[in-house]
């Protein structure tokens, strides 16, 4: 039957910092599914509960045999726990010596003593989680040359990983900024006109008129039309409705729409005409919900000559 976890670590809690710590982190790189108490313990768990569950879904067992781990009962109790899985599961014990004699592991254990361990007097954390992938999971071990499991072992894949990602992301950033250049900063519409124009009557000075499809325009930075989509986008109470009467009984009422804001001045309304004052006013209000981006250009020929018009 299928186990949940790789290894199950048994060690001693004050060995964490100086091996086992940097020992798991290395295994969970390099891919290996690990029980180990600060990984697999929630806040509320219960330890006994959650340790004897982690040895019993483990495939393999791997001691840190240490000074502190030989003088503590909790993890005689974990060792003892590993090995009766051991005999009745054929379960694999891999010892790991930290700072401790094959004398000293044989006081404690002799059948621990005569298994292969690995000496941390020879090997780091790294190249110990490297050994043990080969052994729990030749699978994983044998799709990387050497130096592609030491960097793996050690966080610098990860590191060259998260420093490709930041470079992409700066790239993005970049990229983003480029094509902001072409798009209204309001709706997103594209460029639709860059041309180079005088800043002053005297043509002495020159700068850049931009226009976007959705009719902002800008001429060296200064807002000369706004989007619809600016939020300072004038209403239609900005404008001084002005109507004139027809001079001739061929003319037609007229009326426009005077800005009387700043914002309103870089949205003109075009000028509406009509047989009645009140159908000119209507006109030049269609007008304006159209330059809104309230109503579409077929709406507003729909409502100002009818649908077919």
């Amino acid at each position: 039957m299928a186990k949940k976890h790789d290894v199950f670590i048994s060690h001693a809690s004050p060995d964490k910092d100086s091996f086992v710590r940097p020992f798991a982190e290395a295994l969970r790189r390099l891919g290996v599914n690990v029980w180990y108490d600060e990984f697999s313990i929630g806040l509320g768990d219960s330890i006994a509960e959650a340790i004897e569950k982690g040895i019993a879904q483990s495939a393999f067992g791997i001691v840190v045999i240490s000074p502190r781990f030989i003088d503590r009962k909790w993890t005689q109790h974990e060792y003892r726990a590993l090995l009766n899985l051991n005999v009745e599961e054929d379960r694999k014990i891999v010892p790991i010596w930290l700072g401790v004699t094959r004398a000293d592991v044989a006081a404690f254990s002799p059948s621990l003593a005569d298994k292969l361990a690995i000496d941390t007097q020879h090997v780091d954390a790294n190249e110990a989680a490297i050994q043990i992938l080969r052994l729990v999971r030749p699978d994983l071990y044998s799709q990387h040359p050497r130096a592609d499991l030491e960097e793996m072992a050690s966080g610098e894949t990860l590191e060259k990983l998260q420093s490709e990602i930041e470079e992409l992301r700066e790239q993005m950033e970049d990229l983003q900024e480029q094509i902001e250049e072409y798009q209204c900063p309001y709706c997103g519409s594209g460029l639709s006109d860059r041309i180079q124009a005088p800043a002053d009557p005297e043509e002495k000075y020159w700068d850049m008129r931009e226009t976007f499809g959705c009719g902002f325009q800008r001429f060296g930075g200064t807002v000369e039309s706004l989007c619809t989509k600016d939020p300072r986008f004038p209403k239609f109470v900005d404008y001084e409705i002005i109507c004139s009467a027809p001079q001739t009984e061929r003319d037609q009422w007229q009326c426009h729409a005077r800005p009387k804001t700043e914002m309103a001045r870089k949205a003109s309304i075009q000028s509406s005409w009509g047989k009645t004052q009140d159908e000119a006013r209507r006109r030049l209000e269609l007008n304006y919900e159209y330059r809104a981006g309230k109503i579409s250009n077929r709406e507003w020929n729909d409502r100002l000559f009818g649908p077919g018009g």
